[in-house]
């Protein structure tokens, strides 16, 4: 008598690619190219590094003409933009190794203690989290259209213009750099060890843990 036992069924074998293709499906956009960002809903997105400007010793008058600046320039954008800030860790290991090795070298006693207090200091920077830098993004979007490059490339310089005009310095991002902003909001750990990866698709600046 044979008993009826059930064949087991194999697994379906997933392809590497829907794997990786799978690990992308939150993502909102879809492409980096020609210094935009294509999102999956059609709309292109151009992105402005700015750097940050300390006014705290700038006379009143300085103050006040640097925030007119800005002030005009925001003021006269007629489409919606966002103002990104990014924290990303800073690895201070080979500044460290740098001032260790100042330290072993000098012969002047006070100068070594100098060094040697500096570095703890530092390390203890390193270990409480506090060695982190910020970066700040402006991004602008436009809509899906025969000459939406051209306009959001026009609408890109002339910001980044008018922003000038306050003495902050504006950087209409490449691609690299845009890779860079995802990387370091991606993945933060690696950011602050790795370079980021060039020459790469969004799969290899995005994995699943």
């Amino acid at each position: 008598m044979k008993l009826p036992f059930k064949k087991k069924e194999k697994k379906a074998v997933i392809p590497e690619q829907l794997k990786k293709k799978a690990a992308q499906d939150w993502l909102p956009f879809q492409d980096i190219t020609s210094s935009f960002i294509y999102r999956r809903d059609g709309e292109l997105v151009a992105v402005l590094r700015v750097e940050p400007l300390n006014i705290t010793l700038k006379s009143e008058n300085e103050k006040k003409r640097i925030i007119t600046a800005m002030h005009e320039a925001l003021n006269g954008q007629l489409e919606p933009i966002q103002i990104f800030c990014l924290p990303r860790p800073v690895d201070l290991d080979t500044y460290l190794e740098r001032l260790q090795q100042q330290a072993r070298e000098t012969l002047y006693q006070t100068k070594k203690r100098l060094l040697q207090e500096y570095i703890q200091y530092v390390a203890t920077v390193v270990r409480g989290g506090e060695a982190i830098e910020h970066r700040y993004y402006v991004l602008l979007s436009q809509k899906p259209g025969k000459h939406a490059k051209e306009e959001l490339s026009q609408r890109s310089f002339e910001l980044a213009s008018n922003l000038g005009r306050s003495s902050l310095k504006i950087t209409v991002c490449d691609d690299t750099a845009i890779l860079d902003m995802l990387f370091s909001f991606l993945q933060p750990t690696q950011a602050a060890f790795e370079p980021t990866p060039v020459g790469v698709g969004l799969s290899t600046i995005y994995k699943e843990a």
